[in-house]
């Protein structure tokens, strides 16, 4: 920003504007809204006083009734009040209200609003309801109010003893009156706000009751009496307006009205604190809101440059810039069409480059598994093959004719076993080929098992093996029936190989939603743990001498992990129960 330029001469006044009415919006929150919030509370207190008034000189009932739409609106609006004469005893305006019927059949109309404010847990525990046996301790009202009875202890019938059944303080015997009657009617309003407040106009009346004589001659007059007061209770403020209002008989009642002014003081204060946080998080916003508006005239300019900046990195990204009708636009497309074209070019040498890269690598990959298998299928050859030749020179060399047959049983074994890798050489490129197909149909796993512990009956009797086939809830699976038989020869053959003499091979089939699982579990040496993902491998022997001698091919396992491969089957060894277990895996 230039400091004689256009746009920071637009930064100073921008900001110089939006500062001066942020000073004015703070100095009147803070000086000027107190007072303001608190003459329309005053306000509306004595405009309530004057409704209520006047509802009272037409139908002084209204008032006296807890259930009538004048005070069901009160209610709703959140005015308090109560209705007394000078000497303060209540008339009207008592919500927590219970009328009960003496066994002498007499009415008596209870007022629940200190037993309410003064132990409501206990209160809220009796749940109270018409028709219940009840039994209260407590005083007759004074004056005007004489006919209803203020209980400080309230018990269920036969729930004196029980805290769940009572709530107050009965105080010491004989001290306060004892009624017993049943519930007739019940009011307790469940909310939490009109009960403080209501808390607060009897608290209220309790401290300013009998007036004085200040303020009855003032009353008498027929004038309001308006003050501020800070309760004893809590130590908050809050203004209260006594109206004087004629009563049916010729005497003077009064309105007492009492509205908290603790919370503008309270918000004030929170509200001082709050503007002096707001007030620098302001000015910064300020600051940046007008550097955001002065750059609005350079803006198409900045994002030309930053565009041309991004292409400088190779970085063709980006969106179409808004349509203008001068010069600027025009550049501004023709600069966005030539970054785009770029882009596009540049996306497609990349895409080139990394089939270029992954196809060397895949041809790197396949000339090194070439390499291995051939490296491992030499190494495979080499020792059968040093076999055979030592023992055919031996023969050729004249040996004893004993020793002859021994030596032709072993060429023959030795060929035998070059024979079966071969085999899975071959087989083996059969399955890497891309043109191998599966011939699948609907086979049961355990019927396949049959056939396979069929084939290898001797094998296991020569080990006095045992089979156990445990079968719950067998699915029939979708496979290729010859190759998935081949799987599980070889597996079966490998647990026979490696099980203990005279152990049972345990073979499980188990149906689930969704899916079929199978394993096979052999007793005997367990595989070591940096073995268990290598031993799929080709070629690769935990344990390559005691395999050799076994017969194994180190081929067995690469040509069920392909076949498995080809099924989109699960498969997992794991080292469990004194054995070793292979688990498939089946979707259905």
């Amino acid at each position: 920003m230039k400091r004689g330029g256009i746009t920071a001469k637009l930064f100073i006044a921008t900001a110089a504007t939006f500062i001066l009415f942020y000073v004015v919006v703070l100095l009147a929150q803070l000086l000027v809204f107190p007072q303001f919030y608190e003459h329309r509370k005053m306000a509306k207190l004595e405009r309530d006083a004057a409704y209520l008034a006047s509802v009272y000189r037409k139908n002084p009932e209204e008032l006296r009734a807890t259930d009538s739409p004048v005070m069901l609106r009160m209610r709703r609006e959140d005015v308090n009040f109560v209705l007394t004469d000078f000497e303060g005893s209540k008339v009207a305006n008592d919500p927590f209200r219970m009328h009960i019927i003496r066994a002498d059949g007499t009415a008596l109309d209870v007022s629940l609003i200190y037993i309410y404010l003064t132990y409501r847990s206990e209160f809220e525990q009796l749940r109270l309801a018409p028709g219940e046996e009840v039994t209260l301790y407590g005083e007759k009202g004074e004056a005007g109010d004489s006919e209803v009875f203020y209980p400080y202890y309230i018990a269920k019938a036969g729930g004196e003893e029980t805290p769940a059944q009572s709530a107050g303080d009965k105080g010491e015997q004989n001290e306060y009156d004892a009624i017993k009657g049943t519930i007739e009617t019940v009011s307790v309003p469940g909310v939490n706000k009109p009960a403080r407040r209501l808390g607060l106009l009897f608290l209220a009346l309790d401290e300013f009751f009998p007036l004085s004589d200040t303020y009855t001659r003032q009353l008498k007059r027929m004038e309001p009496v308006e003050l501020e007061w800070i309760d004893t209770f809590g130590g908050n403020r809050s203004g209260i307006l006594i109206q004087p209002v004629p009563g049916d008989d010729g005497e003077i009642n009064l309105l007492l009205l009492v509205t908290s002014l603790q919370e503008i003081k309270e918000t004030n204060s929170a509200l001082r604190l709050f503007f002096a946080y707001l007030g620098a998080g302001g000015l910064v916003l300020i600051v940046l809101l007008s550097m955001l508006y002065s750059r609005l005239v350079t803006r198409p300019l900045l994002i030309l440059n930053k565009r041309a900046e991004q292409m400088n990195s190779l970085d063709f990204s980006g969106e179409e810039p808004r349509q203008r009708k001068d010069e600027l636009g025009n550049l501004a497309n023709t600069l966005y069409e030539l970054s785009s074209k770029l882009g596009l070019t540049l996306d497609e040498l990349s895409t080139a480059n990394i089939r270029l890269t992954q196809e060397i690598e895949q041809n790197k990959e396949l000339e090194q598994l070439q390499k291995d298998f051939f490296a491992n299928a030499s190494h495979e050859l080499k020792t059968p093959l040093s076999i055979v030749r030592g023992f055919a020179e031996g023969m050729q060399d004249g040996i004893s004719a004993g020793r002859q047959e021994h030596y032709i049983s072993v060429i023959v074994e030795e060929s035998e076993k070059m024979e079966r890798l071969v085999q899975d050489m071959l087989e083996l490129l059969r399955l890497d080929s891309p043109a191998v197909k599966l011939y699948k149909s609907t086979v049961l796993l355990s019927e396949l098992t049959d056939e396979v512990l069929q084939k290898l009956v001797y094998q296991m009797r020569e080990k006095e093996l045992t089979a156990q086939v445990v079968i719950h809830e067998e699915r029939a699976v979708q496979v290729d029936a010859g190759k998935m038989e081949q799987v599980m020869v070889n597996l079966l053959t490998n647990a026979i190989r490696h099980a203990e003499a005279g152990s049972t091979i345990e073979i499980g089939i188990s149906g689930a939603e969704g899916s079929c699982c199978y394993y096979i579990h052999n007793k005997g040496d367990s595989i070591p743990d940096p073995y268990l993902k290598r031993i799929w491998e080709r070629f690769f022997r935990a344990e390559a001498a005691r395999d050799r001698k076994s017969g194994g091919t180190g081929l067995g396992l690469a040509v069920v992990k392909r076949i498995l491969e080809l099924h989109e089957c699960g498969y997992t060894v794991e080292n469990k129960d004194g054995g070793v277990t292979f688990t498939l895996t089946f979707r259905l």
